[in-house]
This record gives structure tokens, C-alpha cells and sequence, in this order.
């Protein structure tokens, strides 16, 4: 009687006890020094806390070349409620999430009535091990904020197509823009719109409505959409390399790979890594071909059953769509593909997954009991995979190993994480070794060439340090701290007019940079120090 009488109460709180269950042990995880630090403590904005200034400078300035003002702001919060420590910023992250898993269940449920198929497509999604690496990583707050918005979006725009009521089509247009101020992947938001339209909400049945109308009805999200979208790749193109450069059809090759790597992980999420340039497979050529090719099929497929399973075809289309900006259509200078960009396209695969097997079994079996032991049965494996995933977050040492060991020792960017970590804890030979490896791997791979230096430099292997860090400036000459550290290496091996020159090209880029003028104090003064760089 209970469960007939309050359905949607009993499968909220066993949804909410899986969420907790599987991502609590995320409080007692440390930083990951990949990003955390840059968002957090080593922001002086967000480790100050709340204050007017630095809510002021979020919104009116570039931060990591992002504009996420509502990001920082809840990392402000954090450090204002819970202090600069990482429980805080995890438990956030924990519970933002658990959020996000219940309203995608309200809005399933308002949605289509059906209480069993809403629980396991908002479990399946919630619990999935490709989860892991946006909840468990603090640097990813930007997924999960951008997706509380996106589900309150979602759950008031359901409530106008019964309504028509203009606060509730407001509330939807404020949930959009406040999602693209947490991260601009949201440009999305009106396609999703339209799919909605489509199913579950099918308005395209209803009499009166029409493509045209519900298209120009969508005109201040698209209009947000080329805004963010404008302000996006114009703070892209700050970030790139602009002589990074690939053509169409190798954007397209991308997309495939890309796409293809997602279903295969949906599927099989074994060895869920964090894939850098030296370890995603690019398929390209018949390959390449063969897998847009597949993907057509999936469409052609999907599509032919849009009238007798209309949920499919809104899943594969939702999957198609939202995961459009992070495919490869943007070149990406560290990832190619990463289980944090499927946060939000994911669902559309478990709705399809979902509505598409629970009608099918629906037909094929007389006992509605299979369908939901089957379903039960995938939850709890998933939630075991997924407990597991999120413990290799723990720490650097834990995570890094754990991708060193999965890619064979491949991972270009699981070796310089370890040779930070190493270098962190006092021991410069195993940086300088695992930095070294890294560059091997991977030329390019950012401050590859300015870490080895500083392990050269602790190792007293300065003349190294020197070319090193020289090589690091070419390819970032705006790297302030590896600028210094070239002053020091070229006073330690005696280069004193080097030293010189190079200090005051420092205070030209940075004049206020107190490490610069010591160096320069110590040289004798800036004028000594023209001296001696003239000389």
C-alpha cells in the first residue's frame, strides 16, 4: 500500500541513497593536482572567500580563458562555508550531483507518469562509472553546476508545455543563462528544447502547435546560444595555439572516433581513463569512414522507429546534439575525448536504453517483474563499477598510477602528474625521470619542458635547467614563473650578464613582479644590470 500510494517518494530516496552510497567517500579525497588547484586555493579570488571584489571580478573578467562566473562563485561559497580544505569543495560536488539525479527523475516523471523506467534511467545515468571523473574532480564543478541548471530547466519548461504560463517559459530562459554563466556548453539548451517537444511532451501532436511556431516560441534560446557560443570560441582561440590547425575532414574523423568511443565505453566501462593526445586512438581513413558510417545506420535506425518507439529516437538524437560542442567540431589542446563530456549527452543514451528495452520486453514477456529484476540487477552493477572508479580519485599518486598502469605507460600526461607528485614530495630524481618520459611521449605536452627543468634545477643540474627552461619560453613566453627560474638557473651557473637580460626582460612583461627585482637587487641594481646585459 505505501508504494502504490507514494511511488515517487520511495524511488527518490532509494535513487538518493544510491547517489550518496556510491560518491560520499568523495569528502575524505584530497586535491587532484591537475586543475584543482588553479580553480581553488591558487585563485586568490576564490581562497578569499565571498567578497565584493572578487564576485566583480569574476563576472567582468576571463579566468583560466573561461567565462564560468557562477563556477567561481560556488567555489567562493565554499571556501567562505567550509574553508580552503578539499572535503568542502567534494561534499559540494557530492551533493550537487545527488541534485541533479533527483530532478532529472522529477522531470522524467512529470514527464511520462512512468515511475519504474524514469528511477532506472536517472540510475543508470547517476551511477554510471563514466560519472565518476565530474563528481569526483573538483576542477569539474562546471559540469555539475551547468547541470543543475540545465534539470531545473528542464522540470520548468515541462510545467509551461502544460501551462503556457509566461513565468514558468521565464524561469526556463533564467535556468538556461544561468547554466551557460557555469559553462558555456549549454548553447545546446533549445535543441534539447525541441527534442522535448518531440518526446515526451509530444507538443508536435497538439492542435495549434506547429514546427514554426514552436521554432520561434525557441528565439531568446538561440539567440543566448549565439551569444555564449561567439564568446566561447573568441576565448577559445585565446587558449589554442593558433597555429594548431586541422582540416574538415579530419574534424569529421574526430567526431566519428569520438562518438564511437562514447558508446563503446557506455557499454563496456572498463579502464575508464583520462585519454591526453599520446593515448586516444584518432581513427582515420576506412576506419574513420566505417564508423560515421555506423553512426548513420544508428541515425537511419532511430528515426525509422520514431512513431513506435519515439523515445529512442529523442535519446539518440538528444545524444547526438548535446554532445555536438565537445565532440571535435573545437579543436581541444589537451583532451580528445573525456568521460566529463558526456555528463549531460549520456541521458539521452540511457532514455533510449530505458524506454527503448522496457517497451521491447513490455511485448515479449508476460512478467512485468523480469523487466524490473533486469534493470535492478544493471543499477547494482553499475553502482559496484562506479564505487570503484571513483576511488581511483583519491589521490595523485592513486589516480595517476591507476592511468599509468591502464595505458601501459603510455599516458604522456600520467607521467608528468607523477613527476609532480614526485616533485611535491621531495623527490627530484623520480620527477626529473618521469618528466623526461612524458616529453618522450608526448614533445608537446605542456610545461613538459619547464617541470624537468625545475627537477634539473633542484638536482644542481642547472646548465640543463637553463636550456630547458628556454625551451619551455619559446613555446609560452607569457609563463611568468618559468621566466624567473631562468634568472636563478643563469646566476647559478655564473651567466651573469644572461642573468641580467633576462631580468629585465622579466620586468618589462611584469613590472610589478617582486622575484624578478630581487634577482635584479642582487645583480648589483637595475643599472648595473643594463651593464652587464649590455655587455
Amino acid at each position: 500500500m505505501t508504494f502504490k500510494k507514494y511511488p515517487a517518494a520511495i524511488f527518490a530516496a532509494l535513487l538518493a541513497a544510491l547517489v550518496l552510497a556510491v560518491y560520499w567517500q568523495t569528502k575524505g579525497f584530497e586535491f587532484i593536482q591537475l586543475d584543482d588547484h588553479y580553480y581553488t586555493v591558487q585563485n586568490p579570488i576564490v581562497k578569499s572567500g565571498l567578497t565584493f571584489s572578487g564576485i566583480k571580478e569574476v563576472f567582468t573578467t576571463l579566468q583560466l580563458y573561461s567565462f564560468i562566473p557562477l563556477t567561481y562563485l560556488s567555489f567562493m561559497a565554499d571556501v567562505e562555508f567550509f574553508g580552503l580544505g578539499s572535503s568542502g569543495f567534494h561534499f559540494t560536488n557530492t551533493l550537487l550531483h545527488l541534485f541533479n539525479s533527483l530532478l532529472l527523475f522529477t522531470f522524467l516523471y512529470r514527464a511520462t507518469g512512468s515511475g519504474w523506467k524514469s528511477f532506472f534511467a536517472a540510475a543508470l545515468w547517476a551511477l554510471h562509472p563514466m560519472r565518476a571523473e565530474s563528481v569526483a574532480w573538483i576542477a569539474e564543478r562546471k559540469d555539475l553546476l551547468s547541470g543543475l541548471f540545465f534539470f531545473i530547466g528542464l522540470v520548468a519548461y515541462r510545467e509551461y508545455a502544460k501551462s503556457s504560463k509566461p513565468l514558468l517559459y521565464a524561469a526556463t530562459l533564467l535556468s538556461m543563462l544561468l547554466g551557460l554563466l557555469s559553462k558555456p556548453v549549454l548553447v545546446i539548451f533549445p535543441l534539447v528544447l525541441l527534442i522535448l517537444d518531440f518526446w515526451p511532451l509530444e507538443r508536435f501532436r497538439q492542435p495549434g502547435e506547429t514546427i514554426k511556431k514552436l521554432l520561434v516560441e525557441k528565439t531568446p534560446f538561440f539567440m543566448l546560444s549565439v551569444l555564449f557560443s561567439l564568446l566561447t570560441l573568441y576565448n577559445h582561440r585565446l587558449l589554442i595555439n593558433s597555429q594548431v590547425q586541422k582540416p574538415v575532414l579530419g574534424r569529421l574523423a574526430d567526431m566519428a572516433t569520438a562518438y564511437l568511443h562514447y558508446l563503446k565505453v557506455t557499454v563496456w566501462p572498463f579502464g575508464l581513463v583520462m585519454d591526453d593526445m599520446s593515448t586516444a586512438v584518432h581513427l582515420t581513413g576506412f576506419l574513420a569512414l566505417g564508423a560515421g558510417a555506423f553512426l548513420l545506420v544508428l541515425f537511419f535506425l532511430a528515426w525509422k522507429v520514431r512513431k513506435t518507439a519515439p523515445a529512442v529516437t529523442a535519446g539518440w538524437l538528444w545524444y547526438l546534439a548535446v554532445l555536438f560542442p565537445t565532440s571535435g567540431v573545437i579543436l581541444l589542446d589537451f583532451y580528445f575525448v573525456a568521460d566529463h563530456f558526456t555528463y549531460l549527452p549520456h541521458l539521452g543514451l540511457m532514455i533510449a536504453l530505458v524506454w527503448g528495452a522496457g517497451d521491447a520486453l513490455g511485448k515479449l514477456l508476460k512478467n512485468p517483474k523480469v523487466p524490473a529484476i533486469a534493470g535492478a540487477a544493471l543499477v547494482i552493477g553499475l553502482s559496484v563499477l562506479c564505487f570503484r572508479q571513483v576511488t581511483f580519485w583519491k589521490d595523485d599518486f592513486t589516480l595517476f598510477g591507476y592511468i599509468d598502469r591502464v595505458t601501459g605507460g603510455q599516458s604522456a600526461t600520467a607521467k608528468k602528474s607523477l613527476g609532480v607528485t614526485y616533485f611535491n614530495s621531495g623527490k627530484y630524481k623520480e620527477a626529473y625521470d618521469h618528466y623526461g618520459m612524458a616529453l618522450e611521449l608526448l614533445p608537446t605536452i605542456r610545461q613538459g619542458n619547464g617541470y624537468k627543468g625545475s627537477a634539473a634545477a633542484k638536482l644542481g643540474r642547472h646548465r640543463e635547467a637553463v636550456e630547458l627552461y628556454r625551451k619551455e619560453l619559446k613555446v609560452s613566453p607569457g609563463d611568468r614563473d618559468i621566466s624567473v627560474a631562468l634568472v636563478e638557473a643563469l646566476i647559478m651557473v655564473g651567466d651573469r650578464p644572461g642573468a641580467a637580460r633576462q631580468a629585465l626582460i622579466h620586468i618589462r612583461q611584469w613590472p610589478g613582479d617582486q622575484g624578478a627585482w630581487l634577482y635584479i637587487n642582487y645583480l648589483g641594481g637595475e643599472e648595473k644590470a643594463r651593464m652587464l646585459a649590455g655587455r
